[in-house]
Formats: structure tokens, C-alpha cells, sequence
């Protein structure tokens, strides 16, 4: 399994080597890193009154999930994020038309509700706007994976005069 680490580096891990307690180590340490990571947005600050109880809804939702197979829902903010390559460009270029398009609606929006806000902003403006974000989406995709190059000319070299020597 290649496990990417950080800093562009990447390890490939033969998990069959793990004897069962690393293994159980390591599924109970990433179990509870994802756990934790989805019912961290529900907060004291928040929501004093009712934050447990929407940590443990998130946290079994997350769990659930899991169980169904899919391994990265988004818990707030709207509809699920897309998994294709283009799809997710598409998004990401939503994300950003959306972000300047209602950067006062985002920053008058609290701090726990920014990133759902964003969300759903960027969901509707790439439904709206699919027509135009997909052609521009496909052309990103096939740049990133190499199968098209860019239609601009290649800059040359300028060439350099020596000085001569004295």
C-alpha cells in the first residue's frame, strides 16, 4: 500500500508484515483520528447547550459511513463532494468563483458556519454554472495527468553574450 506522508514523500507499506498488535494499534489510532475529526466542528462555543450530544450524532454518522463503504462524506454544509477528477476541479473552481463572488456573505457568516456556507455557496454555483466550469475543468484534468499539453508555445532559451576577457 503506498501511503503518501507529507512533503511529497510516499512509502509503500506491506501491512502483511504488522503482527496484531501494530495492527490493532494502528486501526484503533486511525478509528479514532477519524472519529474525532468528524464530530470536532460541533463545539461548546457553538451550541453550549446541545454540542455532546451533535459530537456523538457526527461521530456515529461518520461511523456509519464507514460501515457503508464510503470513506469521505461531508457532514455539513450540503451535498457530497465530488469524487471524479473533473468533478472535484469543477468545485474547486466553484469554490473559488464563489468565495469572490460572496466574500461578505462568507465573512459577515460566524466562524463554526463559514466552511458550510462555502460549501453550499460553491455547490450552487457549480450547478449553475456547469456548462461553463466543465470544458475548463476537463482541460485542467488532462494537463494534470499529462494527456494533453499545454496550447502555448514553450518559452526558449534568450541567449546570453560573454563578455570577453581583458
Amino acid at each position: 500500500m503506498l501511503v503518501a506522508i507529507g512533503k511529497g514523500i510516499e512509502l509503500e507499506v506491506d501491512v502483511m508484515r504488522f503482527n496484531g498488535e501494530v495492527h490493532d494499534h494502528i486501526l484503533r489510532t486511525g478509528l479514532r483520528n477519524l472519529l474525532m475529526d468528524a464530530h470536532a466542528s460541533a463545539t461548546a462555543k457553538a451550541d453550549p447547550d446541545n454540542y455532546i450530544r451533535r459530537s456523538q450524532e457526527l461521530a456515529e454518522k461518520k461511523l456509519a459511513n464507514l460501515y457503508a463503504g464510503v470513506v469521505r462524506a461531508q457532514t455539513i454544509g450540503g451535498p457530497k463532494a465530488a469524487t471524479d477528477p473533473v468533478g472535484m476541479v469543477i468545485l474547486r473552481l466553484a469554490r473559488k468563483a464563489a468565495m469572490r463572488d460572496k466574500a461578505a456573505d462568507i465573512a459577515a457568516a460566524s466562524k463554526g458556519e463559514r466552511l458550510a456556507l462555502i460549501n453550499q455557496l460553491a455547490a450552487e454555483y457549480a450547478k449553475a454554472h456547469d456548462a461553463q466550469l466543465r470544458p475548463r475543468a476537463e482541460k485542467i484534468v488532462a494537463l494534470e495527468e499529462g494527456e494533453a499539453e499545454p496550447s502555448a508555445k514553450k518559452a526558449e532559451p534568450i541567449p546570453v553574450k560573454k563578455k570577453k576577457a581583458a
